[in-house]
């Protein structure tokens, strides 16, 4: 398991925007940056420890932090996502509500990086 999470996120370094997000169809140059994703990824990058990955981490860091409001909403956290039929549907996910998944991933991307800088 500990290898395959390697692998994955060693893949995962090259479809990263450069805002630092990840797309909600990580090879679709059409589908938007997603918020919620991309404070997972980088927090599991992060947790990981490899240090090919600290670029990324930072990246996806400013990226988050660039989609939270000074009252502390996320933004750009899709919908509810069930199995879709085609690209089109992903790209049309609704992320315009505030979504509790992406308040609580941002939340834990942020802990790890303040814990770790103490």
């Amino acid at each position: 398991m500990v290898a395959s999470l390697r692998d994955q996120l060693s893949s995962l370094k090259s479809l990263q925007t450069d805002e630092g997000l990840w797309r909600t169809i990580l090879d679709d140059e059409e589908s938007y940056g997603e918020v919620s994703a991309t404070a997972g990824l980088g927090a599991a990058m992060f947790s990981n420890g490899n240090p090919l990955h600290t670029n990324h981490v930072q990246k996806a860091f400013d990226g988050v932090l660039k989609n939270i409001t000074e009252d502390g909403r996320v933004l750009n956290v899709s919908g509810g996502t069930a199995v879709m039929k085609d690209r089109e549907s992903y790209r049309k996910i609704p992320k315009e509500w505030v979504q509790g998944w992406g308040q609580g991933l941002a939340l834990a991307f942020m802990s790890i990086a303040l814990e770790a800088s103490r």
